[in-house]
């Protein structure tokens, strides 16, 4: 009996010696097995808290609702995009249950109320500010007591843009119609047969305007009005609207078509008058091969003062605006130390031209072509506008975040119920931030304010 005791224990021991090592190996070779038998079946990406969560919030002086716009089939949130407000004389405009307000800019306090069944687009100027209707009639409206100036001789419907220019108010709805601004008297209506696209310009004596027409392909047209008559004066195809007007002729960058790759960046002058071709130069800041397929095309052109600005595959290049870029240095404001793949996105602002991804920012300054990051970026961005030394980058979660463009430092956050933002707005030392269907306004913090 004894011998089969200790039997049993040396039986024990030995179990028991024998789970040690086997825990002992199974612990060494734990993280392989892991590897191993991953089920693949869970990711982990940004799963971290918002570094930026604790930024001071922007104190809300005041926030009012507002009317959705509406405009056909349009969608909402492409008219939200280009704005629903206006601003000025120390107030915001908007349209509350088919009415316009004008609130107080500082205090939110709404002055007075003006009309019924009205509609945007909204604009200000010089005191006035002006409204259309549901039945295409344009209001006049003295910004100073909310009384009627005028109402349009002419109803127009369906306005989806409003342009003051000199002593004219001009407004398109496929057509465009010119008003005396002093009494809305109509003077003329395009007679141009085809409808014309959103948006159009004024420059000088023309109205530019653009649409396409179809054949053995699709080609673009850039449509010149006289704006005295409103009668056709030329036409040109395949040209984007111009990018400055020197000495008598349009600087017009010129489309690549099916027909013409136009693998380098061509600017054209056009005669005023005739809508002629007088002059072409071409830019090829990068040195690329024209006749290589595999180059990268042309940028887009834009001027900015005396100089014009071409967007690269890396950055942006700029010259003299009347050079021969042949014979001059051009500047390269690039983003390649960076390492992202960006995209050309503002500026030049306050000495620096900004870039951006749609997830973060970055800037190139243009003293010694530096690059800077700008924190404080934590969601998709749904827009940015620059105001003062800030930039308002409005996030696809409903955050808005007030950066320092110097220090590229956020300095305030603004929480909002909206996820699509039209132009953030300055009026009266006053933010004004307009998303769907709310406007909200804080003060413009002091270190983001333009010397």
């Amino acid at each position: 009996m004894r011998r089969r005791v200790v039997v049993r224990g040396t039986l024990l021991k030995s179990y028991l010696r024998t789970a040690i090592i086997g825990l002992g190996v199974l612990l060494m070779v734990n993280p392989v097995q892991a590897a191993a038998v991953d089920s693949h079946t869970s990711f982990i990406g940004s799963n971290l808290d918002d570094y930026y969560v604790n930024l001071s919030a922007a104190k809300v002086e005041w926030s009012t609702t507002m009317d959705l716009p509406t405009l056909g089939d349009i969608p909402t949130d492409y008219i939200m995009g280009k704005g629903v407000v206006a601003v000025g004389a120390g107030k915001s405009f908007i349209l509350q249950k088919g009415q316009l307000l004008a609130i107080n800019a500082q205090t939110g306090k709404v002055m007075w109320k003006y009309g019924s069944k009205l509609k945007t687009p909204l604009l200000y100027q010089d005191g006035v500010a002006y409204v259309t209707s549901e039945a295409g009639t344009i209001y006049a409206v003295n910004a100073a007591t909310g009384k009627n100036k005028w109402s349009s001789s002419a109803n127009s419907k369906g306005i989806s843009q409003l342009v003051i220019d000199k002593d004219q108010l001009f407004a398109a709805n496929g057509d465009i119609q010119a008003y005396n601004l002093k009494d809305g008297k109509l003077q003329w209506r395009d007679n141009f047969s085809e409808k014309l696209y959103e948006p159009f310009m004024v420059e000088g004596n023309l109205i530019l305007a653009q649409n396409s027409e179809s054949g053995a392909y699709t080609y673009d047209i850039l449509h010149a009005f006289d704006r005295t008559t409103g009668k056709e004066l030329w036409n040109n195809r395949d040209h984007y609207f111009p990018i400055t007007e020197i000495n008598g002729t349009l600087i017009t960058q010129r489309k690549a078509t099916l027909f013409d790759a136009l693998p380098l960046t061509t600017l054209d002058s056009l005669d005023v008058k005739t809508g002629k071709v007088v002059k072409t130069v071409v830019y090829n800041p990068a040195n690329i091969d024209p006749n290589d397929p595999e180059a990268p095309k042309g940028g887009i052109a834009w001027s900015d003062g005396d100089r014009i600005f071409i967007t690269g595959q890396k950055g942006v290049y700029s010259y003299p605006v009347n050079a021969d870029p042949a014979t001059v240095t051009r500047d390269n404001y690039s983003y390649e130390s960076i390492g992202a793949k960006l995209s050309y996105a503002a500026g030049p602002y306050d000495e620096r031209i900004l870039f951006s991804n749609e997830q973060s920012i970055y800037g190139v300054k243009m003293a010694n072509k530096s690059a800077v990051q700008y924190s404080g970026i934590s969601n998709p961005i749904a827009r940015f506008d620059l105001l003062g030394h800030g930039m308002y980058v409005a996030q696809t979660d409903g955050k808005l975040i007030a950066i320092d463009l110097i220090s590229a430092k956020p300095i305030v956050q603004l929480k909002t119920s909206g996820r699509v933002f039209g132009p953030t707005l300055l009026e009266s030392g006053m933010i004004i931030v307009q998303s769907k269907g709310i406007l909200t306004a804080f003060k413009e913090p002091q270190v983001l304010k333009m010397k």
